[in-house]
């Protein structure tokens, strides 16, 4: 099955990212059970180099299951001048949606894959462009550099935020609360969206949920919608966080038409000052793109996971 024959989920829509081993077929399961909105088979951090070469095959496989539940399927490799091209050329018939770039310090990292992934899709004949590019950032020097990163290649449709390698790099101490990335997060998401790219929030590594939730609503304050997941539990809190729900739509809709009653010159109309309705006008803006996408990928009759809390 190629990419374009089923309706993927379109990046900015893409709340969740759940990752999973490469070789674990068990983890596999949960994952696309989780109801994530893209899986990530992960052939770096979480796959051992002997365990690489069966893992390849594995996870190419996986996509055709992604794509049947209507999950984006992605892969993580190596670095090109590691194991990553031999990552590629074994997940590449598979035809991953989107493929992680772990360690991007440097625009030429991104042309080289985008130079790999195109010769690839002309030899297993995908359609031209149809592989999205992931960068994570995991040190000062990829944070410093992330305009330049993302701004590489049209093939580049989101960025990943590490979290382990990047307060190593930074000599942070980690914490349940997050305090010490939370610079580093407002940053990256201004990077992001300068760069047309979908911000994807930095793992929660913590199996605390009222911890995750705090943390979510504060990445959500800031305006980051996206979120890497390596639990799978996380997934449905993660969804709540960042899909308006039915009460919150319905008082933005009340807060527009109290704002709108008040600029009529109603004086009994409750005062409602410009942010709050400028907030409520994006929750309702949001809110109307996953309408869209439902609609839409209802003509399908493609089996969607996770596409309300």
């Amino acid at each position: 099955m190629t990419p374009t024959a089923y309706h993927r989920r379109p990046a900015p829509l893409r709340r969740s990212w759940m990752f999973v081993p490469g070789l674990d077929a068990a983890a596999h399961a949960a994952g696309l059970a989780s109801g994530t909105d893209a899986l990530v088979a992960d052939l770096e951090e979480f796959t051992a180099p002997p365990e690489r070469p069966a893992a390849r095959p594995r996870i190419a496989a996986l996509f055709a299951d992604c794509r049947a539940r209507g999950v984006v399927a992605a892969v993580r490799i190596n670095k090109l001048e590691d194991d990553g091209l031999e990552d590629l050329r074994g997940v590449m018939p598979g035809a991953p949606d989107a493929v992680f770039l772990p360690h991007a310090e440097s625009a030429a990292q991104i042309l080289a894959l985008d130079a790999a992934i195109t010769a690839l899709e002309g030899q297993l004949g995908l359609p031209a462009g149809s592989t999205e590019i992931v960068p994570t950032l995991e040190s000062a020097l990829g944070l410093v550099r992330a305009y330049d990163i993302l701004t590489a290649s049209p093939r580049v449709s989101a960025c990943l935020l590490a979290a382990e390698d990047l307060t190593a790099s930074l000599g942070a101490e980690r914490g349940k609360d997050g305090i010490e990335l939370h610079a580093v997060r407002a940053r990256f998401l201004v990077d992001c969206t300068a760069a047309g790219c979908v911000p994807i929030d930095c793992p929660f590594n913590y199996r605390d949920l009222p911890a995750l939730e705090t943390d979510l609503r504060w990445a959500r304050r800031l305006g980051l919608k996206s979120k890497c997941a390596t639990v799978a539990e996380q997934v449905p809190l993660i969804h709540a966080v960042f899909t308006p729900g039915a009460a919150e739509v319905a008082a933005a809709r009340d807060c527009m038409a109290r704002f709108d009653a008040q600029r009529a010159g109603r004086h009994d109309a409750e005062r409602i000052d410009p942010p709050t309705y400028n907030t409520a006008r994006r929750l309702l803006a949001r809110h109307d793109q996953f309408e869209r996408w439902d609609a839409g990928r209802r003509t399908q009759a493609v089996p969607q996971q996770g596409d309300s809390a």
